[in-house]
């Protein structure tokens, strides 16, 4: 099974954060190659700088910054096989980086990818810049969503933007419920329920889009059938 580990930040890391993932990392890498199984992983862009999009009544809606509006944000994210949950949070609870940063593990055994999806795990944005779009679910149940349909929307979205050559991965996560979360805490590893930002909305689904610039991958959100419904938080991952 496919799972993703949402890597997230809660304010100031250490001074010494940054040596001591540095160093730690080959060893946790040479552990995932023991272990096999495909795996890619790619941090967004420090400091963030989101936009939102929503589409209502036809008209579309872009605010500057995230969707949640707490200190604690997405930064990156872990894709990658396991053969169960315990298993999927085993890997995890390996990395150096949980150390300071929690992470929100959730099956996403449904995940489409695409042919691109390579070169992304290895850095390669000769093709375009990549983004993240996470569909924000605002609200449950929300008027006038019928999901089956709204489905069968996304379907043809994607396939008409990865005719295009710009989609990259995407799908629906499992929900929230599933979530266990990963944190450092009294000196040692904790597992929790949920999502690590304690809010009421959460992420529904993300896609990992090329574009040339950002007004291009707002443009692309909007166009998203979830932007009609919830809000699509548009941000751009690190590049060299």
């Amino acid at each position: 099974m496919k799972y993703l580990a949402f890597v997230g930040t809660e304010g100031a890391q250490p001074e010494d954060a940054l040596e001591y993932m540095r160093r730690e990392w080959p060893a946790y890498q040479e552990e995932l190659d023991r272990r096999g199984g495909w795996r890619l992983g790619r941090e967004l862009n420090h400091p963030p700088a989101q936009v939102t999009v929503r589409v209502r009544d036809g008209q579309t809606l872009v605010t500057d910054g995230p969707f949640a509006e707490t200190k604690e944000f997405v930064a990156g994210f872990d894709l990658f096989d396991a053969a169960d949950l315990a298993e999927a949070i085993e890997v995890e609870s390996g990395s150096p980086v949980v150390r300071f940063c929690p992470f929100e593990i959730r099956s996403f055994d449904g995940v489409v990818l695409a042919p691109g999806v390579s070169a992304f795990a290895e850095g390669d944005d000769s093709s375009g810049i990549p983004y993240l779009l996470s569909a924000w679910a605002e609200a449950d149940p929300v008027p006038g969503l019928d999901e089956q349909a709204v489905l069968a929307e996304y379907e043809v979205w994607r396939q008409d933007l990865q005719g295009r050559g710009v989609f990259i991965l995407g799908g629906a996560l499992a929900g929230p419920e599933t979530a266990k979360t990963l944190r450092l805490s009294d000196g040692g590893l904790r597992t929790s329920d949920g999502p690590f930002l304690d809010i009421d909305a959460f992420i529904a689904g993300i896609d990992v889009i090329r574009a040339s610039d950002r007004q291009e991958a707002v443009n692309l959100a909007a166009t998203h059938p979830l932007a009609r419904y919830h809000a699509i938080e548009v941000e751009q991952f690190h590049t060299e």
